[in-house]
């Protein structure tokens, strides 16, 4: 058994000095001087700000004509929510004259600031989505269904309970005061177990280091494919949303079609972890577990699959070996991964100049990323469904934190070492290293992902506010090998975690990859239901022959250290 030990650790965290601004407590991500250039602009062109105005009076007067006009001779709507804004499904919102007005006079309020931004003269674009970001979310915060007595159903369950249910809000406050950092607790965390009712698949770790633990799974078919399937999660929260419970899990999918399954399990790591770096996470990450899985299994090569930043690792992984010549790995899989980063979605409003300095300054005084930041962060990205309408179903109508397995493994968040986390956002966020030839290298090998000729299929979803489809969907222009590349619906989990029991799902697929993600929409056809038996069919194709399954876990080399899913998932933030 390989066991490696923790080398020594320095006392401070090499986290670069940043180039930019230094950091500011009061407004650490730059958001005021963003928003005065938007502001400065608008006075300085009193015109575009006018004619604002007076298109946001003239839609004001057509909802209060159409708040006093009679039922029958009412004209349609001025404005309505999003097609997915569930905040406004209430019956009262439409069938109440009051409640409509209100509802159209709020969104009409919100869009106007938001299109205010978006005319603004002489503005940059990066400035442009940074301040509407932040404009939006302060427009969310003011939703009048965040307040008790302009929301029709909390004004209804005051009614019916006679008040009980603020009383019982008022416990929630308290209770998340203390439990959940202040934050409105998103699901019952009580109603399970990792282990038992998540995570509950059977294998054994076969393998650990300082950063990893690797899981075998026990196979559930008479025979299995030769080559192995490595599997490399993300390390921003667990494994296990691979194996959440029998019903959506993937790793119980692959088994059941003859894969011979191994998942790495990173560590939630502590101060103590501050200097491991990208290249740390990429040798002692998916590297050492390819390793092993050929290794144990006797095939010279595995079949791969990274999963969002596990699949931007593992793509640097592949140029690597491209380079060196070393044949370790067969097919490739990625799921809502991104390799270019110049069009990276909303994550970017987190990631200007001041903000960047603040981050790595805390992460500077405490070696990590806490995981309660990192947490906040995604949920901003949909704060009405994560932060909004948690908030008003816990705190005005008193009800209960749901017991709902995906919320329960969203919240079971990780820390993320200072060294690793600055040069991620630095290399890929910022600077987009990762697809301009020998930018970066790993073990003083520069990588080129054109270099790449590897079959994969890589599959984004048409939801993903995280790793967006169209930014995913470059992967067929900088890779030089066969790419299948999937749309899933739903978004950065929903549409990956899609098993075929779920008669929601569904997804696109085109014969060719034309040069951008709207020309090969245009293409795709749709097809319902989960593009999980379509992969398997692929990965089967690419798997070798079958073989008597064996009924013991590891080898005498790589002998069992721990049932899954083993104890690093257990380390706690």
């Amino acid at each position: 058994m390989e066991d490696a030990k923790a080398p020594p650790q320095p006392a401070a965290a090499s986290v670069p000095q940043s180039a930019g601004p230094a950091p500011n407590a009061f407004d650490p991500l730059g958001v005021s001087k963003a928003s005065f250039e938007v502001w400065r602009s608008m006075l300085t062109h009193p015109d575009s700000l006018f004619s604002q105005q007076m298109q946001l009076a003239s839609a004001w007067l057509g909802v209060a004509t159409r708040a006093v006009t009679p039922a029958e001779q009412k004209q349609p709507a001025v404005i309505e929510p999003a097609r997915n804004d569930s905040r406004f499904k209430h019956p009262a919102w439409t069938q109440n004259p009051m409640f409509d007005a209100l509802k159209q006079g709020y969104l009409l309020a919100t869009q106007a600031v938001l299109e205010s931004v978006d005319r603004a003269p002489d503005v940059d674009d990066e400035t442009k989505q940074r301040v509407k970001f932040f404009a939006k979310q302060f427009c969310d915060a003011m939703s009048p269904t965040n307040f008790p007595f302009l929301n029709p159903a909390v004004i209804e369950e005051t009614i019916k309970s006679g008040g009980a249910n603020l009383q019982r809000g008022l416990q929630n406050v308290l209770e998340d005061a203390r439990d959940n950092e202040g934050w409105p607790a998103l699901v019952d965390k009580s109603a399970f177990e990792v282990g038992r009712n998540v995570a509950a698949s059977k294998g054994a770790v076969i393998y650990r280091n300082e950063l990893i633990e690797l899981i075998q799974y026990a196979p559930t078919t008479a025979t299995v494919f030769e080559r192995p399937l490595v599997i490399t999660p993300p390390w921003i929260n667990k494994f296990y949303i691979l194996d959440l419970q029998p019903k959506n899990s993937f790793i119980k999918f692959a088994t059941d079609h003859g894969f011979q399954t191994y998942v790495i399990s990173w560590r939630n790591p502590g101060p103590e972890q501050r200097e491991l770096g990208w290249d740390d996470y990429l040798e002692l990450g998916p590297l050492a577990a390819c390793r092993v899985a050929s290794s144990l299994t006797g095939s010279p090569d595995v079949n791969l699959i990274g999963y969002c930043i596990g699949g931007t690792l593992t793509s640097m992984m592949l140029a690597y070996l491209a380079r060196t010549g070393e044949q370790l790995v067969n097919a490739f899989t990625l799921f809502a991964s991104m390799v270019d980063f110049s069009e990276a979605g909303e994550i970017k409003n987190f990631l200007s100049p001041q903000a960047l300095a603040y981050i790595e300054e805390k992460m500077r005084e405490r070696g990590v990323l806490e995981a309660s930041e990192m947490a906040g962060t995604f949920n901003m990205l949909r704060a009405n469904d994560l932060i909004w309408n948690v908030a008003v179903n816990r705190y005005l109508l008193g009800l209960d934190a749901p017991a709902f397995d995906l919320l329960y493994w969203n919240s079971d968040s990780t820390r993320l070492p200072a060294k690793m986390h600055s040069y991620y956002l630095r290399n890929m966020y910022v600077e987009n290293n990762l697809v301009k030839p020998d930018a970066l290298s790993f073990k003083g090998v520069p990588i080129d992902l054109r270099e790449v000729h590897n079959d994969t299929y890589a599959v984004a979803t048409i939801e993903d506010h995280i790793a967006p489809w169209r930014s995913a969907y470059k992967v067929t222009q900088n890779f030089g090998g066969d790419v299948r590349f999937r749309l899933g619906h739903s978004g950065h989990i929903a549409g990956i975690i899609n098993s075929p029991s779920n008669a929601k799902g569904n997804f696109w697929e085109a014969s060719r990859n034309p040069p951008t993600p709207e020309e090969w929409l245009a293409i795709a056809q749709k097809h319902p239901g989960s593009w999980w038996p379509q992969w398997a069919e692929w990965l089967a194709e690419r798997s070798g022959e079958q073989r008597p399954a064996s009924e013991e876990l590891g080898s005498k080399r790589f002998s069992p250290l721990a049932p899954a899913p083993g104890t690093y998932v257990a380390e706690k933030a």
